[in-house]
């Protein structure tokens, strides 16, 4: 068996290395031009809000600030009424997502670890559910919450905000869950654990990455909606923040400073969570659930 020399070894890695060298350099770029796209628009908007009217008039958007001022923040702040769109919004979020997320996580269970008959009709249901525009069933909505007496409520806002999340959870979480072996689940049956004690004591535990991510991605459309908001909600009281940013159309289609400061107080609260969990969306979403 002829051995090859050191000398064609080093040869080999050395073409192999100006091969790849030229490939990362266009990744790389790649990635550079993708994150300005998204970071130069943000930049932008940040910049706008800190400048004054006249300054922004003067020397447009893509600019420096020639001085600094936070007069469009506590405007935008009064005229959008933030403190009771940012309450009105936090509440329904930390009321809804955990529950959405819960009833999600046990249907996925059921459907993943439970023999059922009907799995897979359901699972055709489920897809169909995700092709249905929430545009059409407004009306049937609107209806349904008259009749229960929670048209402009903030109350009214829970049931169909669940009902339109539950299809792409149960589908991300049964995927996750099926990376569970079946094992563990009959061993704690054999021990005589009931569903919900497996439920709560192994699955759970052991999808703690996928069900953080998902409540992230959740609370994100949840603080998004506008749709089913605008039919329900009537009342300034009770508007949520895509609901409060309407104050701003036609007031404010002149004075850029305030309108990007109102955007900038809109979409902030999202920012500071997706930097602090971005960890747990990718985690999540790309790793199993058995670490050994």
């Amino acid at each position: 068996m002829v051995e090859a020399s050191p000398a064609v070894d080093s040869a080999f890695v050395y073409h192999r290395r100006r091969r790849i060298r030229p490939m990362r350099i266009v990744a790389y770029g790649t990635l550079v031009l993708l994150a300005a796209t998204w970071l130069v628009p943000i930049a932008v908007v940040i910049m706008t809000s800190l400048r004054s009217e006249a300054d922004f008039s003067q020397n447009g958007a893509i600019s420096l600030p020639s001085s600094l001022t936070f007069d469009s923040y506590r405007r935008a702040w009064d005229v959008g009424h933030f403190e009771t769109i940012y309450r009105n919004s936090f509440l329904i979020t930390v009321i809804k997502v955990p529950i959405g997320v819960l009833i999600a996580a046990l249907c996925a269970y059921a459907l993943t670890k439970l023999r059922l008959r009907l799995a897979t009709p359901m699972l055709v249901i489920l897809l169909i559910g995700l092709t249905v525009p929430a545009y059409v069933t407004l009306l049937p909505i609107f209806i349904l919450l008259r009749n229960l007496g929670l048209i402009d409520t903030l109350w009214g806002l829970i049931p169909p905000y669940v009902a339109f999340g539950l299809a792409f959870e149960i589908l991300i979480l049964r995927a996750y869950f099926r990376s569970i072996p079946d094992e563990l689940i009959e061993a704690a049956r054999l021990d005589g654990a009931t569903e919900l004690g497996i439920f709560f004591r192994i699955v759970a535990p052991l999808s703690l990455p996928a069900l953080a991510a998902l409540c992230i991605i959740d609370a994100v459309g949840t603080w998004n909606e506008f749709l089913i908001a605008l039919t329900v909600l009537s009342s300034e009281d009770h508007f949520t923040i895509p609901l409060g940013l309407r104050n701003f159309q036609g007031l404010f289609t002149t004075e850029h400073t305030a309108l990007n400061a109102a955007i900038l107080l809109a979409i902030g609260p999202l920012l500071i969570l997706y930097l602090v969990l971005q960890r747990y969306i990718v985690s999540g979403l790309t790793t199993g659930s058995l670490k050994g």
